[in-house]
């Protein structure tokens, strides 16, 4: 996942390194092979309105799309960008369950899975798509990092208090949210065996942030603790907000 803001200069540059991910990036330590290859998407915030760039439920580099979105963004300089590359765990590989996912002004990427019944899923929906629906009450607090880190307690602890029929409750709750004002960035997973994969990181520009899994390109990164909302204000800069 990747979240940018600002950084007119070097948002091609990352989305660039971004792609790369499909093919060479971290994954869990059960999977077989490294990678992203089942869906991409990229959602742009222009003067304060939501719109994709591209979202398919394939690998980036089958087609020209990606690249296609590259350029707009070069067009554009968008004041935000939210991408994401999927390695399905669970649902069906379609365009509703292809990341970014969008509700109003409010976009949204996840990396993980959520097992347990104890997240409340409606009709066809996959875990990430719950997720955020689950997500969308507390957004419309005035107060939304305090109502966010209430909600991540809360959520954390029903799931964790019901697991599913193998035992298992949630691999990684990590996600990056945003408004087109401000972004939010939370690692939070629950296999310190896993830690090298569920990992958070930031790097500040001076016209911006970019979010990121992977250290894409080189600089100084600052690695976001587990269980640990960070909040991007462009006028009040980043905060940290432990979530346990």
């Amino acid at each position: 996942m990747i979240a940018i803001y600002g950084a007119h200069d070097q948002q091609k540059e990352l989305m660039s390194k971004f792609k790369q991910l499909s093919e060479t990036g971290a994954v869990p330590a059960k999977a077989k092979t490294p990678g992203h290859k089942d869906g991409w998407g990229i959602l742009t915030y222009d003067k304060g309105k939501p719109r994709y760039l591209g979202r398919e439920p394939s690998d980036p580099f089958n087609g020209s799309g990606y690249d296609h979105a590259i350029g707009e963004i070069g067009e554009i300089q968008p004041q935000i960008i939210l991408g994401h590359l999927r390695k399905a765990s669970c649902g069906e590989h379609s365009i509703e369950n292809t990341q970014p996912f969008l509700n109003s002004k409010w976009s949204f990427a996840h990396n993980g899975t959520i097992y347990s019944p104890g997240l409340k899923r409606i009709a066809d929906e996959n875990d990430s798509r719950a997720y955020f629906r689950t997500l969308l009450d507390t957004v419309r607090n005035p107060n939304i990092e305090s109502a966010l880190v209430t909600t991540m307690k809360k959520i954390r602890h029903g799931i964790s208090l019901n697991s599913d029929a193998t035992g298992q409750t949630y691999s990684s709750l990590t996600f990056l949210l945003t408004d087109g004002i401000a972004i939010y960035a939370l690692r939070d997973f629950s296999d310190e065996t896993e830690r090298d994969y569920y990992t958070m990181y930031y790097r500040l520009f001076q016209n911006g942030i970019v979010f990121c899994q992977q250290k894409i390109i080189d600089g100084e990164w600052e690695e976001i603790p587990n269980k640990t909302l960070a909040a991007y204000h462009p006028d009040e800069g980043v905060k940290t907000i432990p979530c346990d």
